[in-house]
């Protein structure tokens, strides 16, 4: 009778651990297993097309002519992939449906509380530029600090083939103005500067100055999840009398318009 009644007792803890144990893997290693997993993150991919009343390249018009192009990117932890192309619309020179430029381009993003930076090495392929270089690469730099009233941002450019050392700079402030869930506005403002190699290779000028004023704004809408059109509107004037006579005029006024997709 003592026997059996150790046996019984035995077999009901044994029960007990059976159950216990299923219940307690479900919710707690069942659940980290889940976690580690959802963990990891897959690419995002992004991309877009756009049309512009002129191309502006470093505050200047690269091509005064309507064009239009697209843009990929790949991202992954911070790391991405991306590819820009950009058409000629008219028929000016015979150009018509012809790339003047296309870019692609590696990198690596970052965000630090408020603070982000992102750097890039391009490859930059002109296929109607003028020289016997058709072609260089270049390193980019963005960076921005996020406050609740105003961001802060700057850019900086570094040719380092066709005229290494040619350098391009910009300091601005941008603020988003949040009008509905699907629709947000964006205005902007910044002064560009270029060292003496970019100011002459822009535009024939022997020294450091800055260059260039620009202001404007966009207005994205959100068509649906994933899809965004996005008008823009911007507006550039000339410090240097150098800059001024390359345009044969300082003021430059330049719309657009853009449909990006997200993945």
């Amino acid at each position: 009778m003592k026997q059996e009644s150790i046996r019984q007792a035995v077999c009901a803890a044994a029960a007990a651990v059976a159950i216990g144990v299923p219940a307690a893997f479900a919710d707690g290693a069942t659940n980290e297993l889940g976690r580690t997993e959802s963990s990891v993150e897959m690419p995002t991919a992004e991309t877009e097309a756009f049309y512009s009343s002129r191309k502006i390249e470093r505050g200047m018009v690269e091509n005064p002519e309507s064009v239009f192009g697209y843009e990929v990117e790949v991202e992954w932890y911070g790391f991405f992939l991306g590819v820009e192309g950009c058409y000629d619309m008219t028929n000016v020179n015979g150009r018509r449906g012809r790339y003047n430029e296309i870019t692609p381009r590696a990198g690596y993003g970052a965000k630090f509380g408020n603070f982000s930076v992102k750097a890039a090495y391009l490859y930059k392929k002109c296929k109607e530029c003028a020289g016997e270089k058709d072609h260089t690469q270049e390193v980019n730099i963005e960076a921005e600090y996020e406050t609740p009233w105003v961001t802060p941002f700057l850019e900086w450019n570094c040719d380092i083939d066709k005229k290494p050392g040619a350098m391009y700079g910009a300091i601005g402030l941008k603020r988003e103005w949040e009008i509905a869930e699907w629709l947000v506005a964006t205005t902007y403002g910044g002064i560009g500067a270029g060292n003496a190699s970019r100011n002459r290779l822009d535009f024939d000028s022997d020294r450091c100055a800055f260059r260039d004023i620009h202001v404007g704004g966009e207005l994205e809408v959100e068509l649906c999840p994933h899809v965004k059109l996005v008008p823009c509107v911007d507006l550039y004037d000339q410090f240097t009398s150098a800059g001024r006579h390359a345009y044969r005029k300082g003021f430059v006024a330049v719309g657009g318009v853009k449909l990006s997709v997200e993945f």
